[in-house]
């Protein structure tokens, strides 16, 4: 009879707790449902694997390689995907023979039944030529012989920089006394990285999608957020709904609320979100590989505060006018700089910075580039023109530093942000100890102390992914609301 009543009970508390209120924001939470409803589906395909597209790839690198071939392996990551679309293992190799009768040759591992007993079926020799278009085909265990005789009379060898052990196995196989010892080329990450930069229309296809699907995760979590839930309850939704669009996460979902929000790359995901506070989503779905990267800052009871708003605002004014520079015309870095001089001047009017002329003072609110290229990372490779990447000090504040022109077919984000980290005053003497005396940090940090303090835990960020078009740009992230009235509407139907 006790063990009649308890399953009764039990299942009176899961009808209770199957649907919530949620008080603040007056809605009805299905939290028993686990179908996702089809306005969170993209039903859009982006089209798979073409062995004609990447052919053409391998064809413009054979245009500009210095060796008569290039041997590429897949321990080259995402550069030998590129190249051959193949993802099956670590240890296949490409051979490119452009004047050969056979281009384009994959050594791979062979299909054996023990290895799909543990992890699946291989694509191995056969699906080499039938899904990836090989001209031909060996076990990888046939490298050294077959290469022995591609490389008979061959005066230079293209090679990738990161592939030393390929590089060995090479010199191995010729003999540390052929003159092809001295002419191996490491030149293929140059050429390859410059091609991933402008993007072709298979890969913008796949882009589109991981960016869209990506809006839609940041729609259901606009739609499902409440006080009292947990970061990773957040991160729950988004990635149910990449996963339920056959996608995965391009990487670690950042889902970032009250001062967490102001932790660039917040990894735990694990506070309890309370009533005010704001939740930073920076978040990007893969699809065929092809990641996105866009961010939404939103209150998680669906109203900004004031303070809120202001800031938000002034980082969205950011946003938007640095997206009007993103088009031919145009240098890289110009966008960025507009977005910096935009916020410069917000956080003056605001008397959070008391001299516009401070490289310091504006370096202690800007602390990055706001766009990078994506692709197959989210961010992808490729040269931005005359600055040094690592040396963010030489570029960041020096709007004379533009870097090369934005061409059409680059895919980039713009990602302003705001992060006033509650203590961060204190660590003045430490940030900028050697830009300014103690007594010029201290009088600054006495003057912004008490405005600072108003939005002390605030971290806003707000990012786009951009496809650059001959006569302008497409904001391939715009089904993710990002104005406060988008945002406010969409949280309070």
């Amino acid at each position: 009879m006790q063990k009649v009543f308890l399953i009764a009970a039990i299942a009176a508390l899961t009808m209770a707790t199957g649907k919530e209120k949620n008080q603040s924001r007056g809605e009805q939470v299905d939290k028993a449902a686990c179908t996702l409803p089809a306005k969170f589906i993209h039903t859009t395909v982006a089209p798979d694997i073409d062995p004609e597209v990447f052919r053409a790839r391998r064809q413009r690198l054979a245009e500009k390689m210095k060796g008569e071939i290039a041997v590429i392996s897949a321990a080259t990551g995402n550069d030998f995907i590129y190249l051959t679309g193949y993802t099956g293992e670590r240890q296949a190799i490409a051979l490119i023979a452009p004047f050969s009768p056979t281009p384009f040759t994959l050594f791979v591992l062979p299909r054996e039944p023990m290895s799909t007993l543990w992890d699946g079926p291989r694509p191995g020799v056969e699906g080499a030529v039938e899904r990836y278009g090989a001209d031909a085909a060996y076990p990888v265990s046939k490298f050294g012989e077959i290469m022995a005789e591609a490389i008979d009379g061959i005066q230079a060898v293209s090679l990738h920089a990161d592939d030393s052990n390929l590089r060995e196995r090479l010199i191995s196989i010729a003999g540390n006394n052929s003159p092809l010892v001295s002419t191996l080329q490491t030149d293929l990450a140059p050429i390859i990285h410059e091609m991933r930069v402008i993007k072709d229309e298979w890969e913008i296809a796949q882009l589109k999608k991981a960016v869209e699907v990506t809006g839609l995760a940041h729609r259901r979590a606009m739609q499902t957020v409440a006080p009292g839930q947990k970061e990773y309850d957040v991160r729950a939704e988004i990635e149910y709904v990449f996963m339920k669009n056959g996608l995965i996460t391009g990487f670690n979902s950042i889902t970032g609320s009250g001062p967490n929000a102001a932790i660039l790359h917040y990894p735990f995901n694990d506070r309890t979100m309370e009533d005010g506070d704001l939740l930073l989503m920076d978040i990007g779905a893969s699809c065929r590989g092809y990641v996105a990267d866009v961010t939404r800052t939103i209150p998680v009871n669906g109203r900004f505060t004031e303070k809120q708003k202001d800031l938000y605002e002034l980082v969205l004014e950011a946003q938007q006018e640095a997206i009007k520079k993103m088009k031919p015309g145009y240098k890289i870095l110009d966008c960025h700089h507009r977005a910096t001089e935009i916020i410069v001047r917000g956080l003056y009017e605001r008397e959070l910075i008391t001299d516009t002329a401070s490289w310091w003072q504006k370096r202690f609110y800007i602390q990055y580039r706001n766009n990078h290229y994506i692709g197959l990372h989210v961010h992808d490779v490729g040269s931005y023109g005359d600055l040094d990447a690592p040396e963010r000090d030489s570029y960041i504040l020096n709007p004379e530093i533009r870097g090369r022109d934005i061409l059409p077919g680059m895919v980039m984000t713009i990602e302003p942000g705001l992060y006033l980290i509650e203590d961060r005053l204190d660590h003045l003497h430490g940030l900028f100890g050697h830009k300014a005396t103690p007594e010029e940090l201290d009088a600054f940090a006495d003057k912004v102390r008490p405005v600072y303090e108003k939005y002390a835990g605030i971290g806003i960020r707000i990012e786009d992914d951009v496809l650059i078009t001959e006569t302008g740009n497409i904001v391939l992230s715009d089904n993710a609301p990002k104005t406060v009235e988008e945002i406010e509407a969409l949280m309070n139907p």
